[in-house]
């Protein structure tokens, strides 16, 4: 019985230092917003055409990086995705691979991989896939009509 008792004890500590470290964050994130502007589909999609990132890129990151934030809370371009979308450098590293899928780009190989440790703003990510874009566009070889 000793054992279950101390089993519940330790499933309920989990849960306590979950919800108290989602709460937290969803705080961190909510102070953050208060001092810029969240930006709609629309508006972050013109921020980015600033920056000459095309209107789908903008969009897949806006649909993806929603889905990481506080309910409320906009995106905003300049937001770091490290320390306000994710903790772990690794969750940066899925949501490359994912928006790689999404744009239709081929997946960087195990052997050599892709060096994206520079990337620290949802911008940098969109002028990165802007660039990987526009040289998967100049590799792609033009047939020939003859």
């Amino acid at each position: 019985m000793n054992g279950w008792l101390f089993a519940a004890w330790l499933l309920l500590l989990f849960i306590g230092v979950t919800v108290w470290h989602n709460i937290s964050w969803a705080r961190m994130q909510r102070r953050v917003a208060l001092q810029r502007n969240g930006l709609t589909s629309t508006q972050y999609e013109e921020e980015f055409r600033k920056s000459l990132v095309r209107p789908e890129i903008a969009s897949a990151l806006y649909a993806s990086l929603s889905m990481s934030i506080a309910k409320g809370i906009l995106p905003h371009p300049d937001d770091g995705l490290l320390g306000f979308y994710f903790d772990d450098p690794e969750c940066v590293g899925d949501l490359v691979e994912e928006m790689f899928e999404k744009l239709g780009l081929e997946l960087p190989n195990p052997q050599n991989p892709e060096n994206i440790e520079w990337i620290d703003s949802a911008r940098d990510l969109g002028v990165y896939l802007e660039q990987k874009l526009a040289n998967a566009s100049l590799d792609t070889p033009v047939l020939n009509p003859e």
